[in-house]
C-alpha cells in the first residue's frame, strides 16, 4: 500500500512509536514542505500532549532534535511535488473545485497524493480533503 501524508500524520509519528513503526511497511510519500511545516511546529508552539501522570504538556524540539528526527523520518519517505505547469492548472481550477483562501494548501496535497498513485491520504485532518481526495484516513 502507499499513503500521502500530510504534516498533521508526521507529528501523530512524532507522537507515537507505534504510529512511526507503521512505515516500516508500504510505501510512504510526502512533499518537501511537510518538511518546513513540521520543523515550524514543533520548534515553535509545539503540541499538546498528556504525560504520563496524564497532566496536560507541551511537546516541543529544539531545532537539533527536530531536524534529527525529521532525517530519520524522511529516510522511510518518498517525495513528490507538483511541477510549475500542474500547480498553475490547479489554480486555475480552484473555482470549480471549491478550492480559496488558505484551503489550497490541502488541495495541492491532495493533487500530489494522487499524482503519487497513493492508495490513501492520511491526516489528522480528514474533513479539510472533503471533496478533494476520495482515499482519506486517520494516521
Amino acid at each position: 500500500m502507499r499513503t500521502f501524508g500530510d504534516t498533521s500524520a508526521a507529528i501523530n509519528a512524532a507522537l507515537s512509536p507505534e504510529v512511526f513503526q507503521r512505515l516500516e511497511a508500504g510505501e510512504h510519500v510526502a512533499r518537501l514542505h511537510l518538511l518546513a511545516e513540521f520543523f515550524a511546529t514543533m520548534t515553535g508552539r509545539g503540541v499538546e500532549i498528556t504525560d504520563e501522570a496524564g497532566n496536560a504538556d507541551r511537546m516541543v524540539f529544539t531545532q537539533n532534535e527536530c531536524a534529527a528526527w525529521l532525517r530519520n523520518f524522511a529516510s522511510k519517505l518518498k517525495f513528490a511535488e507538483l511541477t510549475q505547469e500542474e500547480a498553475l492548472k490547479a489554480l486555475e481550477n480552484a473555482q470549480s473545485r471549491g478550492v480559496q483562501g488558505a484551503r489550497v494548501y490541502d488541495y495541492w496535497h491532495a493533487l500530489v497524493s494522487e499524482k503519487a498513485k497513493a492508495d490513501e491520504l492520511i491526516t489528522r485532518n480528514t474533513r479539510h480533503f472533503q471533496d478533494l481526495a476520495p482515499n482519506v484516513a486517520w494516521p
